[in-house]
């Protein structure tokens, strides 16, 4: 079973709690935690900058950030998405706002389930895991 609590530090958007919902248990039907709670908090550039600098002293824009709070048998997270960088994604890769959101939700779960990106490598494995999951699902979030 899944908690889900939905926020946003800016009113940008309207969303499908459900359909966010419905994403996250996609992706974490094959895993086998006891119960999981997961915040997903959509932000803007500047407020993941700044979790981003005093967390992994990088000063740079990223588009999502997940943060396991405990994650053993039980998993407790907050994700973070910035609204701004969907937006600019979705413009400079040509797909919808959706299809971009997903796939930032996708990527942050995934993080979660121990995949990487910080080498070629595990990036291609994470990448190929989060397309197959984007391409495979029908979710309007937005």
């Amino acid at each position: 079973m899944i908690n889900l609590s939905i926020s946003q530090t800016q009113d940008s958007f309207q969303y499908n709690a459900q359909a966010i919902k419905d994403l996250c248990t996609l992706v974490l039907s094959d895993t086998n935690y006891e119960s999981v709670s997961l915040d997903i908090i959509f932000c803007d550039d500047n407020h993941l900058s700044k979790l981003k600098m005093k967390y992994f002293n990088e000063d740079v824009l990223t588009d999502v950030l997940a943060f396991p709070i405990k994650n053993d048998t039980i998993l407790e997270s907050e994700v973070y998405i910035s609204y701004d960088r969907a937006l600019a994604n979705s413009k400079e890769f040509d797909v919808s706002l959706n299809n971009e959101i997903v796939r930032l939700i996708v990527h942050g779960l995934l993080h979660l389930l121990g995949y990487r990106d910080d080498n070629i490598e595990s990036k291609k494995i994470m990448f190929d895991k989060q397309e197959s999951i984007v391409e495979s699902c029908n979710i309007t979030i937005v």
